[in-house]
């Protein structure tokens, strides 16, 4: 196994962001007109603070996608696009992971074998000449929601790593030692049995607890009116538990009930799915009275940064936020 660099925490040094454009045919087809424009949003949002690589299905009309750019005046300067096939848009969690030694990439299985993920699980390899670097690709299943990484500690929780439709016969020990060698990290802190109702990724890390900085976490608070209220209040003994060994600072963020606009089911709204690149953190917003605390406790959490908020209550339809559709480059030295 190639020796691996150290997996860098999300505020290393960026040098662009992946964005995949939903296509009618895919799994959007039930909000396309929403989403698209929801994906505007964040396009226009990365675009004006950071280069963007914009990944554009085959069955999409790129000259179309550049004039409407063009209408909406976002910086497309700051965009390259680049058609490939993929299955989904959730870029997060099979696009490349930035480590001080290059970039790699676990293998995606639709979280668990729920959805195809054959063309998504090829793309990573297939961006090296757009990263100017090759892509290490490993074996073990694992998506990239899934960990989160202060740059000593790497914070996961345990539904969605410790499973069998993802890695048989493979313990919490030997995953452990695996992630050491592929992601040079050697301290872990682990959550149990958390996830809220309707992610359909068991549970990822970063829907429910992540790092501002080293030694400070926010994430998705308790409430008692929450359907999954005794979900947050076990999260919240969890991380008390885990920051009081560790000495790290928490800040619990608001977490608001959320049904769909299609079918009214309870979906999996959070605000702890925020994106930072350099000097900027994107929030995701949705259109509800907790967004202004959401913002300021963020604020509160990133003193030395901006915070920019976007619109994301349409990705919230296929259970995921901003950090999900998003994918970070990290600048290596």
């Amino acid at each position: 196994m190639k020796a691996a660099g150290q997996f860098l925490p999300e505020w290393a040094p960026v040098n662009s962001v992946l964005l995949v454009w939903p296509y009618p045919h895919g799994d959007w087809q039930v909000n396309y007109p929403d989403i698209v424009e929801c994906y505007w949003g964040i396009l226009q949002a990365l675009s004006s603070e950071v280069a963007v690589g914009l990944l554009v299905h085959p069955s999409l009309d790129c000259s179309a996608l550049s004039e409407e750019m063009n209408r909406r005046a976002v910086n497309h300067l700051n965009i390259t696009v680049r058609v490939t096939s993929y299955d989904d848009t959730w870029i997060r969690d099979y696009g490349p992971l930035s480590t001080t030694a290059g970039y790699i990439s676990y293998t995606f299985n639709g979280w668990g074998g729920k959805y195809s993920a054959l063309n998504d699980n090829a793309v990573p390899v297939r961006l090296g000449d757009y990263l100017d670097a090759p892509v290490t690709k490993y074996e073990f299943v694992c998506e990239g929601g899934g960990l989160e990484t202060d740059g000593e500690t790497l914070l996961l929780n345990a539904n969605c790593i410790v499973d069998d439709n993802r890695n048989p016969g493979w313990d919490r020990a030997s995953i452990e030692d695996y992630l050491r060698q592929t992601l040079g990290l050697h301290k872990f802190a682990w959550l149990d049995n958390i996830c809220l109702t309707g992610d359909d990724t068991d549970g990822h890390i970063d829907t429910i607890a992540r790092f501002a900085a080293p030694g400070r976490v926010v994430y998705s608070g308790p409430n008692a009116a929450h359907v999954d209220a005794a979900v947050l209040a076990e999260l919240h003994r969890q991380l008390d538990q885990i920051a009081q060994v560790n000495g790290w600072q928490l800040l619990a963020l608001p977490s608001p009930m959320y049904r769909s606009l299609i079918d009214g089911r309870f979906l999996p709204c959070t605000y702890a799915n925020f994106l930072i690149v350099n000097n900027c953190v994107f929030a995701p917003i949705y259109g509800l009275s907790e967004d202004t605390q959401a913002l300021e406790i963020l604020g509160a959490a990133f003193p030395d940064r901006r915070i920019i908020p976007v619109r994301c209550e349409a990705l919230l339809e296929q259970h995921g936020s901003l950090h999900c559709a998003t994918m970070q480059i990290a600048h290596l030295i």
